[in-house]
């Protein structure tokens, strides 16, 4: 009996598109608007979003560790640029983790409206 070899070729597209944030299955909560600010930080989490009027920090991620914010989820029309000193607006974001007293919880922003960006002087 002939054993006949069948080869299975795996087509990856040109591009890799753009990770979801709304729909990703790392999501634990429903997603909620913020009105706030985003900074640029120097630490494991570069990105934080500081709603106004709060003491609360939000770190913009791809998951719920802080390993996974090394590669945040956000939308590609925010561009984020090293001159921007803070970035406002209103973001769509997505939990990854629930929010707990003292820590900083991990989300992924979807959509961003009104944005005004700061930039350094």
């Amino acid at each position: 009996m002939k054993r006949r070899w069948v080869a299975l070729f795996l087509v990856l597209p040109a591009f890799a598109a753009q990770p979801k944030c709304k729909g990703n299955p790392k999501v634990v909560d429903a997603c909620y608007m913020v009105h706030g600010r985003i900074n640029l930080g120097a630490d494991t989490v570069r990105l934080r979003l500081c709603p106004v009027g709060t003491n609360r920090v939000l770190g913009i991620a791809s998951g719920p560790f802080i390993n996974d914010a090394e590669d945040p989820i956000y939308p590609v029309s925010l561009k984020l640029s090293s001159d921007a000193e803070a970035i406002y607006g209103d973001f769509e974001v997505c939990p990854f983790t629930h929010p707990k007293a003292g820590a900083m919880q991990m989300v992924c922003i979807e959509s961003a409206e009104h944005v005004v960006v700061k930039r350094r002087q």
